[in-house]
């Protein structure tokens, strides 16, 4: 490691490495507690939590890797913990407002905890969870439709508050949260797993500190976040310095004006430091999936795909927030990626996993040999919520997390019905669900020719039905994506397939639906859901033969696929290989032996593209910059629909005409007295 990117650290390097390994088995033992003591299926299966130690200025400093959700790094704490206080051994403090939090919570259910942990009346650092809480209240079952308007109606919101006071908890507090939530006892049978996997923290850092001090604790919790930060800045400095563009789409079926929503990122790489700059963002909407971050530099929900890439490239790369110290952030106010306070935000996952794959891609603009192809793009969460016939209650359960298959690797296929950004959501199994909850998973397995094509072939997408079995049954799915614009290709591989949902009546057939939001299911009802594969690498007819042979007896590719797109003749188990070089070649002449395209974005992304190109979508922004957001989402609707019109009659279109047409639009919305004069 060269001079600049050595870590300057004060503590010795072989006890630190020692110390940094006792902190990250107390992290993992926090783990290990809250799994097996939760009592939610989101808890104890999927493990939707954190668990870490944060120093006293609230960076975290170690945080699971081997359970839980993979975050952590880049959360901040420094406003909660300064909105707390005054601390005293044996309180927890806890919070679900993104507003007082600053951008730490991100969606309500989202609960967060932290435990000052003392030695000898001196501070050591804060231990810190959060949990998924499967509902806190709002307007559907799980508290996340993505159609909601606005924050209030997502469930309750909890302000930095004590929780527990010197070991004793306020049942008061408590019955104030829970009351507000459908599924009580589960909720605080949750609570009170966090709540004691903090205490194991406590224990465990005290004993620390007892053999070797409060001060060289707190010394080495800077000094590991200045080891992660040091081999950070030395990834960074490998990518060449530039600017590099990209952009992705959340589909806007649940937007109430049913447009796309496109998030746009300049990668900006000088030297050992990079910005993610997301000027020219789309502003944010009126549905569930704004990111409430506060433009923080080194947000966590922002710069997932940047962590990615470094634990990719640098697996043993320390797994902490002196990561994300380089990475800088502007996301305008205003926009879907930093919101004004208020904005409905519970579907935000469909938007970070977008801005990673976002990221991902312009990596590879910068770094073109090392870079995959996009994946599914999801990590939907189906919830189901139905009548308990013995005590007259809903049941709410969350039913599976719903990913897809994730892109192909330069070196590699992409892996199956699980995609990279989004693995680290754990399957809930059919035999827990269906013993909790009053469903039957009747499929659960992989969907034939949906991964795409490629030298590299894309992971297959899911193939999941569920039915439900009571009358009064309702299906959330928050966070669909990639039914229209699909996952792209690399390097002349083909994109994967996109996704969609059936409603099947009883006896009856399935039949096509929109995106799920909140879905009333009759009883026998099923609900079918084919989620997205990943993208291909490659031109498809360089697959190797025996692996597209492989492909058809595994299922995951037809025969037909194997001829029309592979160009591989299969014959009773058998390559033909006369006949498949023959169709080969027909397939590499259609190409035309051009150079490889760099992205395959799909047909439906490139006729959007073509109506609405990248100079056109950034001027409609900056025509109506400035205004209020309740008022400028109106306007631009209306906006949109003029220029629509206006392209279709082939009148031309300028910043000035724009702006024209914003002033016009504007004052025909103003109000208008009742009064005469």
């Amino acid at each position: 490691m060269s001079e600049t990117s050595s870590p300057r650290t004060n503590s010795d390097p072989v006890l630190l490495e020692i110390l940094r390994c006792r902190f990250q088995g107390i992290v993992e033992e926090m783990g290990e507690l809250l799994t097996r003591c939760g009592h939610t299926v989101f808890v104890k299966e999927t493990q939707d939590f954190i668990v870490a130690l944060v120093t006293p200025k609230g960076e975290v400093a170690a945080c699971s890797v081997d359970i839980g959700l993979w975050i952590g790094v880049g959360q901040k704490f420094g406003a909660v913990i300064e909105a707390g206080g005054p601390y005293r051994p044996g309180d927890v403090w806890f919070t679900n407002d993104p507003e007082q939090s600053r951008g730490l919570v991100t969606h309500l259910l989202d609960v967060f905890c932290w435990r000052p942990v003392y030695h000898e009346g001196e501070l050591v650092c804060f231990a810190v969870a959060f949990i998924h809480c499967t509902d806190v209240g709002g307007l559907a079952p799980g508290s996340i439709a993505p159609s909601a308007v606005d924050q209030h109606q997502e469930g309750v919101v909890i302000p930095v508050t004590r929780l527990v006071a010197e070991d004793e908890m306020r049942e008061d507090i408590l019955r104030i949260f829970l009351r507000n939530c459908r599924i009580p006892d589960k909720n605080r049978g949750d609570v009170l797993a966090m709540l004691g996997a903090l205490k194991r923290a406590e224990l465990r850092v005290t004993g620390l500190a007892e053999k070797y001090g409060a001060d060289l604790l707190r010394t080495a919790l800077d000094d590991v976040l200045d080891y992660a930060e040091a081999q950070a800045r030395s990834l960074i400095r490998e990518v060449p310095d530039g600017d590099y563009e990209f952009w992705d789409y959340l589909e806007g079926d649940l937007m109430p004006e049913g447009r796309h929503v496109r998030i746009r990122l300049t990668l900006r790489i000088r030297g050992e430091e990079m910005l993610l700059d997301f000027e020219g963002t789309d502003p944010q909407v009126a549905a569930a999936f704004n990111v409430p971050s506060y433009s923080m530099d080194g947000h966590y929900l922002l710069v997932m795909g940047v962590v990615n890439f470094m634990r990719s490239v640098k697996p043993d790369t320390v797994y902490n927030s002196g990561l994300v110290r380089p990475v800088k952030v502007n996301a305008p106010r205003g926009s879907l990626l930093n919101p004004e306070p208020g904005a409905p935000c519970g579907a935000r996952q469909a938007t970070f996993f977008k801005v990673a794959d976002i990221v991902l891609g312009a990596l590879a603009r910068a770094w073109r040999e090392r870079m995959p192809a996009a994946g599914c793009g999801q990590g939907s969460i189906m919830l189901v919520s139905a009548p308990d016939f013995t005590t007259g209650t809903n049941l709410v359960s969350t039913v599976q997390p719903l990913v897809g298959g994730s892109g192909a690797r330069p070196f590699d296929d992409g892996t199956e019905g699980v995609d990279f950004t989004t693995g680290f959501y754990r399957n809930i199994p059919t035999e827990v669900l269906e013993t909790e909850i009053p469903v039957l998973v009747e499929r659960y397995g992989l969907k034939p020719d949906s991964g795409g094509a490629g030298r590299l072939r894309g992971g297959c997408g899911l193939d999941y039905s569920l039915r439900i079995l009571v009358p009064g049954g309702v299906v959330t799915a928050r966070g669909l994506e990639r039914f229209h614009f699909q996952p792209w290709g690399r390097e002349d591989g083909r994109p994967g397939e996109a996704g969609r949902a059936f409603l099947q009546a009883p006896g009856g057939e399935p039949e096509p639906i929109e995106k799920i939001n909140v879905l009333d299911v009759p009883a026998g009802g099923v609900v079918h859901v084919h989620s997205a594969g990943g993208g291909g690498f490659g031109p498809p007819w360089e697959r190797d033969p025996a692996l597209v042979l492989r492909d058809v007896e595994d299922g995951l590719v037809t025969s037909e696929s194997a001829v029309e797109v592979y160009g591989v003749i299969i014959r009773a188990g058998r390559i033909l290989e006369e006949e498949t070089a023959e169709r080969r070649r027909l397939l590499a002449d259609e190409r035309g032996g051009s150079e490889a395209a760099l992205f395959s974005f799909g047909a439906a992304r490139e006729a959007f593209e073509r109506f609405w190109p990248d100079e056109l979508q950034l001027a409609v922004n900056r025509a109506t910059e400035g205004i209020p957001p309740a008022i400028r989402r109106h306007v631009r609707f209306e906006a949109m629909r003029a220029v629509e019109e206006a392209r279709s009659g082939a009148e031309p279109i300028d910043e000035s005409w724009l702006e024209a047409r914003v002033r016009e639009i504007t004052e025909g919305m103003g109000p208008k007295s009742t009064h005469s004069a």
